[in-house]
């Protein structure tokens, strides 16, 4: 989708047509000038793009370089019902649908298109389908390729609401012409050793011989010899295939080193990301911890264990040995604290194991009773004591308000 967030609210509210807007990543409140500097422009609209408004730049930069730039308030329950809209859309021409991101989707059409022509009138009916579902100012940038890797790379060549087909005997030429930075998955820290070695081009990279990038790069070697010859067996996975971790992070209101506010915070989002372990029916065997500090630098720490858990108490207890453990080896012990960041993965579907002790199994029956009133009445029906006064703003930049990944 183009300028995804921006043309959802140029299409809701005909002010905004034709005019620069930017998106913010958390509900922006314009009363409080220093949330200008903790928040960032999560969308911004065509019209600001080409007035240098950039994705993922502060909102106080984008008003230094434009003054009069609209800054309107992400709306999360907005872009969910028009990411679901798009979504069911594609289900119309094929079963075979993976969600990539909160804008973005892989469509396998191989059985229903049968060729090139064929996949070309679905994606012209898509257009026409998105024009009457979601409205004419939220467009679609559409590659059609062998593989995935290709197909996106030719949905991002041309834009907005361009039409990039790459045929079989294509590929190779097409692929050259992309810079390295293009490749999904090639980000500044691998560009920046790619190009240690000499390599500046994917022209370039072909030439390198898979031996070399292996040792250079080890298992990384062999995703980049196929990605410089447009190689790519993945398939399209359907929206029922599991994710392969499931977290929340949350940038502060204000930095902070008060212990029992991170303390609090953190069981907050230990406990929405165990709320969607039991929804989904999962448990977890590893938890990572993320802390982001003032000036943006930060640490990032996991820990396994052996039985599978889905309770929000235990991942809070794990989560703050792992931040506690790490403040406790760092000589600067009163840094002030931005963001918290918490991560469930090893996920898997067994059965959770009941446990001996008479107290988790009458814990296990709360949770569970716990868990119905979620269901039924929404994750806010309940909270903790501990946490009545924690609030976590919904932001613009996640998946239906959370990120998997």
């Amino acid at each position: 989708m183009n300028s995804y967030f921006a043309s959802v609210e140029q299409q809701a509210n005909p002010f905004l047509r034709g005019r620069a807007i930017g998106v913010s990543g958390k509900q922006f409140d314009h009363s409080r000038a220093d949330q200008a500097q903790r928040t960032i422009v999560a969308a911004a609209s065509r019209e600001a793009k080409k007035l240098g408004i950039k994705t993922a730049m502060s909102t106080w930069e984008a008003k230094r370089i434009l003054p009069s730039l609209i800054i309107v308030s992400g709306d999360p329950e907005k872009y969910s019902e028009i990411t679901n809209r798009f979504n069911a859309i594609f289900h119309e021409f094929t079963n075979i649908v993976e969600p990539f991101s909160v804008d973005e989707s892989f469509l396998d059409v191989t059985e229903t298109a049968k060729d090139y022509f064929g996949a070309t009138m679905i994606a012209q009916t898509i257009r026409e389908r998105l024009r009457e579902e979601c409205g004419e100012y939220i467009t679609a940038s559409i590659g059609i390729a062998p593989n995935k890797l290709v197909a996106k790379l030719a949905s991002e060549s041309h834009k907005p609401n361009g039409l990039t087909v790459v045929k079989p005997d294509n590929v190779l030429d097409f692929v050259a012409s992309q810079a390295l930075e293009n490749i999904c998955g090639i980000g500044p820290s691998l560009k920046s050793r790619i190009e240690e070695i000499g390599v500046h081009t994917l022209l370039e990279l072909r030439t390198c011989s898979l031996e070399m990038l292996v040792k250079v790069f080890k298992n990384t070697g062999y995703w980049l010899y196929d990605v410089a010859r447009g190689l790519d067996e993945s398939p399209v996975k359907d929206e029922d295939s599991h994710p392969k971790s499931v977290g929340h992070s949350y940038t502060l209101p204000s930095d902070t080193t008060s212990v029992r506010k991170i303390q609090r915070v953190l069981l907050g989002l230990c406990e929405k990301v165990a709320w969607r372990l039991r929804r989904d029916g999962f448990l977890a065997g590893q938890v990572t911890t993320c802390v982001r500090f003032k000036h943006l630098d930060g640490f990032s720490a996991q820990h396994r264990f052996n039985e599978p858990i889905a309770d929000g108490l235990d991942l809070f207890k794990i989560a703050w040995n792992i931040i506690s453990s790490s403040q406790r080896t760092d000589t600067s012990q009163s840094r002030s604290i931005r963001l918290i960041g918490i991560s469930a993965s090893a996920l898997t579907r067994n059965p959770e194991q009941p446990s001996l002790f008479l107290n988790r199994q009458k814990m296990r029956l709360v949770t569970n009773a716990l868990d119905a009133i979620q269901t039924r009445y929404g994750s806010g029906s309940w909270t903790r004591a501990s946490l009545l006064d924690v609030e976590f703003r919904a932001r613009s930049s996640g998946w239906h308000y959370d990120h998997e990944i």
